[in-house]
């Protein structure tokens, strides 16, 4: 919903959530296929942005090969919009069957009896809320970090739908002190890595190019000490909700002594990671906007 202003995107989430949350999920995800579909052909810039963002991914790939990949992902976003308006009204118990994750969790469990929490970094991929729901309905409480939109009825939609689903919300904004007490408590806190950052970000090669990307997730672990798991949650079936879950639990927290440089290292161990998860499933990747640092220095438009 990026490329409408802050009323048209209540608006429409208002009608989305209205429609998409009477329909039994096959109706729902033909909606939504309609729609990805309709938003890949009417939104030239997001198309554009999606693009180059693959070209980069499925490097030697035809143009078609790009398209595809490209217009598959704008309706795997619009599935994912779809599951996060029905989720909601699922109990506790139906989330967690649609997430594939034993070995996950159990990996998790060691990791928290060092008691100092873990930070959980995903990019816009898969179904990061069902995962983030399931994590909460299996008892862990994860602190999620999420943007504000700029109309406050939908961030208030959107708050109280991911509370529901049992997260607690710490808006961008307002992190502070919040995420390294949730860590103290030997919690989870989850955030986003993707955003491409103009000017602020920590620079990473990304897919053979070089991305700018915040450098929250590496400092938040680096003054707890709590361990870095970056994590993704890939539909397995285009018709179905369910997900399996994939972790790295091998990240490890450097110590050079140079702050700045462990900031860097980590982000890039992060990245990696995540470069790794999106050759498996490059179509469950949201990226609508340009990622890829162009030469002078900005992110590539």
């Amino acid at each position: 919903m990026s490329g409408l202003g802050a009323s048209a995107q209540y608006w429409a989430w208002r009608t989305v959530s209205a429609t998409v949350g009477r329909l039994p999920i096959r109706a729902s995800y033909g909606l939504a296929t309609a729609a990805g579909t309709a938003g890949y052909y009417l939104w030239p810039r997001g198309r554009r942005a999606t693009h180059a963002n693959f070209r980069r991914v499925l490097p030697g790939a035809s143009q078609e090969e790009v398209r595809r990949v490209a217009r598959r992902s704008l309706v795997n976003y619009c599935r994912y919009l779809a599951d996060f308006v029905r989720f909601p009204r699922l109990g506790p118990g139906a989330v967690v069957t649609l997430v594939d994750g034993g070995t996950e969790f159990a990996s998790l469990d060691k990791v928290l009896e060092g008691g100092r929490g873990a930070v959980i970094v995903c990019m816009h991929f898969g179904n990061w809320d069902l995962g983030a729901a399931a994590t909460a309905a299996r008892g862990y409480h994860p602190t999620v970090v999420a943007d504000t939109f700029a109309d406050p009825r939908l961030d208030a939609m959107v708050l109280g739908a991911r509370e529901r689903l049992g997260m607690r919300v710490v808006k961008v904004e307002q992190v502070g002190p919040s995420l390294l007490r949730a860590l103290k408590r030997n919690g989870l806190v989850a955030l986003l890595i993707d955003q491409p950052r103009d000017g602020d970000g920590v620079r990473v090669r990304f897919f053979g190019g070089e991305i700018a990307v915040p450098a929250g997730p590496a400092r938040v672990a680096l003054r707890s000490g709590a361990k870095v798991i970056p994590t993704a949650f890939a539909r397995v079936e285009p018709g179905k909700p369910n997900v399996v879950t994939l972790c790295d639990f091998g990240v490890e927290l450097p110590h050079s002594g140079d702050r700045e440089q462990d900031i860097q290292a980590l982000t890039q161990a992060i990245v990696a990671s995540h470069e790794a998860f999106i050759r498996r499933y490059p179509d469950q990747w949201y990226m609508f906007r340009p990622m890829f640092v162009a030469s002078g220095g900005e992110v590539a438009a």
